[in-house]
């Protein structure tokens, strides 16, 4: 085992993520929520099928929910609104990164449902989406006002407009990528002096 097999001192990940679409650091979130009271909404029916052969994110906000709006004159539409609020089980099917991918481009910060799918989650946070799960009783309450909220990921805290304070949960890896906007290539990179040990005494050792 030697360093280049890890990349050590070989990879400039600033570089590689220079030549990548990337996301800004996750901030504090206050803003209008856009509600779809739906729960069962699969990855097809947030980006269907027809736009997958796009390989560039932008522009793909378009196209988020298409066949809902083409078939519901009163599906809500995608003003500025930063903060989509949902039924459980969201992003369930298939795992089309294009899902997250429109999201995002659509304005799409933050995602707060009961549940969701866990391949969405890991890609949605990966293009800088944060999922938050809360108690149903809790989002079905938002989904009914439609009210502003606030989500503060440092403090971990969902506020509604009456300063009520809802906690939630996120793995500690989750939190730091999010708020530090960083690839898996740039948490690998924390720990390269670490790795680099490792190889050496591997080396020392004949293995």
């Amino acid at each position: 085992m030697n360093n280049q097999l890890f990349g050590i001192g070989a990879v400039d990940s600033s570089h590689i993520r220079n030549q990548q679409e990337q996301q800004a650091p996750f901030k504090k979130e206050a803003a209008e929520t856009i509600v779809i009271p739906v729960k069962d909404i699969d990855t097809d029916m947030i980006m269907p099928a027809q736009f997958l052969k796009v390989t560039t994110k932008t522009g793909l906000g378009q196209h988020v929910f298409h066949n809902l709006k083409k078939n519901d004159p009163n599906f809500p539409e995608f003003r500025g609104q930063s903060i989509l609020v949902t039924g459980q089980n969201f992003g369930c099917g298939s795992s089309r990164e294009h899902a997250p991918w429109g999201l995002k481009d659509a304005g799409i910060d933050v995602i707060i449902a009961s549940d969701f799918a866990d391949i969405f989650k890991g890609n949605a946070e990966k293009n800088g989406i944060l999922c938050i799960t809360l108690d149903e009783k809790v989002v079905q309450q938002f989904l009914k006002s439609g009210e502003k909220l606030s989500v503060d990921l440092e403090t971990q805290l969902v506020i509604d407009k009456a300063q009520n304070q809802y906690p939630f949960a996120i793995p500690s890896f989750s939190k730091k990528r999010l708020l530090e906007d960083l690839s898996d290539l740039d948490y690998l990179m924390d720990f390269k002096h670490t790795i680099a040990e490792f190889s050496r005494r591997q080396k020392m050792l004949g293995l």
